[in-house]
């Protein structure tokens, strides 16, 4: 059978990819026409770009001789999707899971220039006043963006102060709105006494709170501070000479008493990271040497917006008693000396009060006992972000590369996966707020806690530390505001069901806290179950193997693949042998039938039959044996090709004889094929004397008829999955393929024969 010919539109390549910006959409166009001989059932499956930015119009087709179809897939990348190159990996695949055609669209998604920003004037000139400026900022999208002011100055030389009013605004679709921006010079001190002046250049970034990228588009603007007038250089005369006297009492008292002033060592937030999130409260760490000459410690907080607050720590006494130890184990709000010897004062887990979200600076000053009002040492730390009680959250976390996604939620165990994998599983998460995590963990556990694998119950642990993405995950990951990682293998290589659980495990008030999300029962498919070879005597095993006169012994030898851990068995009586092997047994010479018998772990059986005749038996084998031996028993014991077993269930594997209630006459029952009686006498195997319907291409057919039918009543919501009719349905398909009618099949399984004529119909090609 030739394979379709399939033509893509547009056409993309590595080199070029298609560019496309955040919130547009592209259409690719999939033409298909089928030349083979007879038709074929297929779908269009896709890959290795998230679900939310495709869409499949029609995943699955079924086309004849020489029918022509076509398919859409619409890209529509959203507003949060990463910036970037990326592919969409697409191809289709026949019923047997033959992949007929396959092919990739390389895209690149562009940041959506929908935000406009105009500042007016550019530059302005001021002596002693204030710089006013006005942005316009226009939303051009279709969607209402919150936006935040974010002005910064450009020069290396600190001294002004940017200010918007309003700092935030909320611009509906094809919205304009104005905001002030106030530059002001606050450093008298770089104000020049001569030239030109000093020229300040500042720009104006936003921010989407929603993340929504935004267009690299900015404000820029400029202020120049006009010099003093001539005048001022008596002013300039009384600074330098405080400078002096000021500069020469700093220098007396240091040289007086170098060694006994206290002295800050260190100043840092107790969590040693920044941002801080899921926390309480801000808590600080510092050291000061020479602490027991303190007489006190001021702390200072100073908010984005200027406002500063302080807290007094008293030391006339000793620690202040709010500072001293109170309970064993304490970590927070203690002070303590290291050694009496070395005088030096520790304090850790200092909180601080802080009220709210925002971004924070602390200033520690200590002053000695000899002088209590000015500080003898003063350290500050670095601009804090903190958000109080934010803590990792997993978003997302799903395994990709399945033949479909999954399609129900457990809220207690996560997304239940009803495609089937290829090995080695592979995962993809996303965690927001991942500044606190210390650890990653997943979890393999097989279905049942099955351990017939050595992947069962395996953990991969992945340490953080100062926020760092860990070695492992580097190819996987990415780090900023989320944890994003794709495509993460796991041990879960050989064929069965496995459960997974990413625990996440980070720091809230000095305690170590794991959240965790599951996902399974995903299915692990390996090379299906099928015979490779049987040979007997060497060459490759015939239907039917007439024995030389006076021989009753095979000399067998065969090879089984696939499935999980196969076993062999030689029927009848031979027991249970490996996968591959051989062993010479006796046959009866006159007549006998030789099974090949293989199962695996899984269930998953297959079968190959050989007739075996005696030289002197004339009369040619019974119409009865004759259709065992050229019923292909591979497909009797394993799914049809168009029974994939993520859509139909349990393979409906051949009821035996013992199972099936003795077929009452019916009127449409077909006739039970006679045996002709032999001129000599015969041994006829139990496969050949079985009474009742039989085996033939005709039942065969008619079996295959109905999967077909069965197979597109699912796709089109017809029938639920495993439920009494689904289950009620398998076995009447058994009874057919068996040989029974219709309506014996109808009556034996309890189905009413109107569904299954339904199906019938369904397989036939008479789709709606």
């Amino acid at each position: 059978m030739n394979h379709p010919n399939v033509a893509i539109a547009p056409i993309t390549s590595s080199a070029k990819p298609y560019a496309l910006k955040l919130g547009t959409k592209l259409l690719i166009t999939i033409t298909i026409e089928n030349v083979g001989e007879i038709g074929n059932n297929y779908q269009l499956l896709g890959s290795d770009l998230s679900p939310e930015c495709y869409t499949l119009d029609t995943p699955a087709m079924s086309a004849d001789d020489n029918h022509h179809a076509k398919i859409e897939i619409v890209i529509h990348p959203t507003p949060t999707t990463t910036i970037g190159k990326h592919h969409l990996h697409l191809k289709l695949q026949a019923a047997n899971e033959e992949i007929i055609w396959e092919d990739n669209v390389y895209l690149q998604f562009l940041t959506a220039d929908d935000i406009e920003i105009t500042l007016t004037p550019e530059q302005t000139v001021v002596e002693d006043g204030v710089g006013l400026y006005q942005l316009a900022i226009t939303n051009t999208s279709d969607l209402e963006r919150v936006l935040t002011m974010q002005p910064k100055g450009l020069s290396h030389q600190k001294g002004y102060l940017l200010k918007t009013d309003p700092e935030r605004i909320t611009l509906g679709p094809d919205a304009t709105q104005n905001v002030d921006l106030m530059v002001q010079p606050q450093r008298w001190w770089l104000r020049p006494w001569f030239g030109k002046g000093r020229n300040f250049q500042f720009q104006v970034d936003l921010e989407d709170n929603n993340g929504v990228p935004l267009p690299q588009s900015q404000a820029r603007g400029s202020l120049l501070w006009q010099p003093y007038p001539r005048g001022h250089s008596l002013r300039l005369l009384g600074f330098l000479l405080v400078m002096l006297a000021t500069s020469s009492a700093l220098l007396w008292q240091v040289l007086l008493n170098p060694r006994t002033r206290p002295s800050i060592a260190a100043l840092k937030t107790s969590q040693g990271m920044n941002p801080q999130t899921g926390q309480e409260d801000i808590q600080l760490n510092w050291t000061v040497e020479n602490g027991q000459k303190l007489s006190k410690l001021v702390l200072l907080r100073e908010s984005q917006d200027g406002t500063k607050t302080s807290k007094v720590f008293w030391f006339k006494d000793g620690i202040p008693q709010d500072l001293k130890p109170t309970q064993s184990g304490q970590t927070s709000n203690l002070c303590q000396y290291a050694t009496p010897q070395t005088q030096t004062l520790t304090c850790q887990g200092i909180t601080t009060s802080t009220p709210s979200s925002g971004n924070y600076k602390f200033e520690l000053q200590a002053f000695s006992a000899r002088d209590a009002s000015r500080p003898t040492d003063v350290a500050t730390t670095d601009l804090i972000a903190f958000t109080p009680n934010t803590i990792p959250q997993i978003v997302k976390f799903y395994a990709p590369q399945g033949q479909q996604q999954a399609n129900r939620t457990d809220p207690k165990a996560g997304p239940v996966a009803s495609a089937t994998f290829q090995s080695p599983v592979r995962l993809n998460w996303d965690i927001t707020n991942p500044g606190q995590i210390t650890e990653i963990q997943i979890l393999t556990v097989g279905a049942n806690n099955n351990t017939n694998s050595s992947e069962a119950a395996l953990t991969q642990r992945y340490s953080f530390q100062s926020g760092k993405l860990p070695t492992p995950l580097a190819k996987f990951c990415t780090i900023g505001q989320t944890l994003t990682c794709r495509n993460l293998p796991t041990p879960a290589r050989k064929s069965g069901e496995y459960f997974f659980t990413l625990n996440t495990v980070y720091q809230q008030d000095q305690k170590s806290v794991t959240s965790s999300k599951s996902i399974g029962p995903i299915q692990v498919k390996t090379e299906p179950l099928r015979i490779a070879s049987l040979l007997i005597n060497g060459k490759e095993a015939p239907a039917q193997y007439v024995l030389p006169e006076g021989q009753n012994n095979l000399d067998l030898t065969w090879k089984v693949v696939g499935g999980n851990n196969p076993t062999v068995s030689i029927l009848p009586n031979q027991g249970q042998m490996p996968a591959s092997g051989s062993k010479i047994i006796k046959v009866n010479p006159q007549q006998d039938v030789l099974r090949l018998l293989a199962t695996d772990r899984n269930g998953q059986k297959v079968m190959k039959s050989v007739q075996i005749q005696g030289k002197l038996a004339q009369s040619p084998p019974s119409q009865a044996a004759t259709q065992i031996a050229q019923a292909p028993t591979e497909f009797e014991l394993n799914p049809p090709l168009l029974e994939p077993a993520e859509l139909i269930g349990t393979p409906p594997f051949p009821i035996p004889p013992s199972d099936i209630p003795a077929p009452s006459p019916q009127r449409n029952s077909p006739p039970v094929a006679q045996k002709p009686a032999p001129k000599k006498p015969q041994v006829v195997s139990a496969a050949s004397s079985e009474a009742g319907p039989q085996y033939t291409q005709k039942s065969l057919t008619a079996a295959q008829t109905m999967i077909r039918g069965l197979v597109i009543a699912r796709q089109k919501g017809k029938i639920v999955p495993n439920g009494p009719t689904w289950n009620k349905t398998q076995d009447a398909i058994t009874l057919v393929r068996r040989g029974y009618s219709h309506q014996e099949a109808a009556q034996r399984a309890k189905v009413p024969l109107w569904k299954i004529d339904i199906l019938t119909s369904l397989g036939e090609g008479k789709r709606r």
